[in-house]
């Protein structure tokens, strides 16, 4: 650095940036799964690169490029269509394994920068976190967590490489699919609870039932006669046959009222319930049935494991 660049804020913040993109670049790699410009990775942990699912159109065995130029081979072990994740095995690869971030280091208005490998080289977009949004949900509902919105560009490629923050430490994967084209970041936290469903099941464990439902209004009445605590609740429009809701004794037309002390006043209520039990214990179903209040417990299964296992038979 020049003795005139020594004392000048901008020349320093350039040369921060700059060394801030070197740095996360040794573990961003270019994932060639698709037809046209290659997908961006991050070497996550040891052997396991984490990418934008959406951006990985292959499963199975596929090309990826290492920073230092070299070329291997990676295998697709799993994905989340919620968060929009894929995980790759890469066995031997040299690349470096990113370094982290602290979690609540991102905040609204912290300069950030979106580093990509659209091809041999690295490529950087620079901005800010515009919002930060602690509960953010896909478009079926599913709960996602803490979700980065930017105000910078992710160009072509560069969904599934990192968020970095001013040192060149992951803050998150970027993606630009997850919300209709505005570019947002899932945190680093998210990311590893998926790794780590990925890495044991090979998907995301989704807590079914068996049910379509639809937000009703309960008359005053009926409110009144059971001392209920709110005025709606969720008819079920659909039973799929032999689920655990059918299974539990779950009739078409009864109306969810509660999952224990959970009020199921909309339909995103109900999902909540599922994912605050998960696929392995049971949900204490509080309903009404032709004027009278019931109680029922449903056992959620698996939903893709269920269906891995329809499509081997």
């Amino acid at each position: 650095m020049s003795p005139s660049n020594a004392t000048n804020p901008l020349a320093q913040l350039s040369t921060s940036l700059a060394d801030a993109v070197e740095t996360a670049g040794r573990s961003v790699v270019a994932i060639h799964a698709r037809r046209r410009i290659p997908s961006s990775g991050v070497m996550w942990r040891d052997g396991i690169v984490v990418s934008a699912s959406h951006t990985v159109r292959r499963d199975g065995e596929v090309a990826v490029s290492l920073p230092n130029g070299e070329s291997v081979r990676a295998t697709v072990i799993g994905r989340d269509y919620a968060t929009d994740l894929v995980a790759l095995t890469v066995n031997g690869a040299s690349a470096s394994i990113a370094q982290r971030a602290a979690e609540d280091s991102a905040r609204i208005g912290s300069l950030v920068l979106a580093v990509g490998r659209p091809g041999r080289k690295t490529s950087a977009s620079f901005g800010i976190v515009s919002a930060v949004v602690d509960d953010w949900r896909a478009g079926q509902g599913s709960r996602i967590g803490r979700v980065l919105r930017l105000d910078l560009s992710i160009y072509d490629g560069f969904s599934g490489g990192p968020l970095v923050d001013a040192s060149g430490a992951v803050i998150g994967i970027d993606n630009s699919a997850l919300a209709r084209g505005v570019p947002v970041a899932i945190t680093a936290s998210t990311v590893d609870r998926v790794v780590d469903e990925l890495l044991e099941h090979g998907h995301m464990r989704r807590p079914f039932i068996g049910v379509a439902v639809q937000q009703v209004t309960l008359n005053a009445a009926t409110v009144a006669r059971h001392n209920l605590s709110h005025d709606s609740g969720l008819v079920i429009v659909s039973l799929v046959e032999g689920s655990p809701a059918d299974s539990a004794g779950i009739l078409m037309g009864d109306i969810l009222l509660a999952s224990g002390d959970r009020p199921l006043r909309r339909p995103i209520d109900l999902l909540d319930a599922l994912n605050a039990v998960g696929a392995d214990r049971a949900l204490e179903m509080q309903l009404l049935r032709a004027g009278a209040v019931m109680r029922l417990s449903i056992s959620p299964i698996d939903y893709f494991a269920e269906r891995e296992e329809e499509d081997d038979e």
